[in-house]
């Protein structure tokens, strides 16, 4: 019996995260904040420093889906503004480490848009 290929990607991703945990773990806190910025620009920039056509997709979707789109996340429940809040801090820290500059959001923008190219 064949091994479906989507199993055998799904097993190496696992095996790789647990392998960046066992790292990450083993590492004091600010390095670690170091390699997690070094892992995250090898997963979503290309060589030349710019989101690659997967990794904009990627960022566009993120952007999109904890509301840095938006100007605010209010909410009336402060349970779900809280909610809200954290995934947009998580967000906002995730493009910090990727050092991405001004120009580059603002294509990702246009891209979560539909106007992009």
């Amino acid at each position: 019996m064949a091994i479906d290929p989507n199993d055998r990607m799904r097993y190496r991703s696992m095996l790789v995260s647990r392998a960046v945990k066992t790292c990450m773990c083993m590492l004091p806190e600010r390095p670690r904040r170091g390699v997690i910025g070094w892992l995250l620009r090898q997963m979503f920039l290309g060589p030349d420093g710019k989101p690659h056509a997967a990794g904009e997709i990627v960022l566009a979707e993120l952007r999109h889906e904890t509301g840095l789109h938006k100007a605010t996340n209010f909410h009336v429940d402060p349970t779900v503004h809280a909610y809200r809040e954290g995934q947009r801090k998580t967000a906002m820290w995730f493009f910090t480490l990727l050092n991405l500059d001004e120009a580059e959001v603002q294509q990702l923008m246009r891209v979560d848009d539909g106007l992009g190219e």
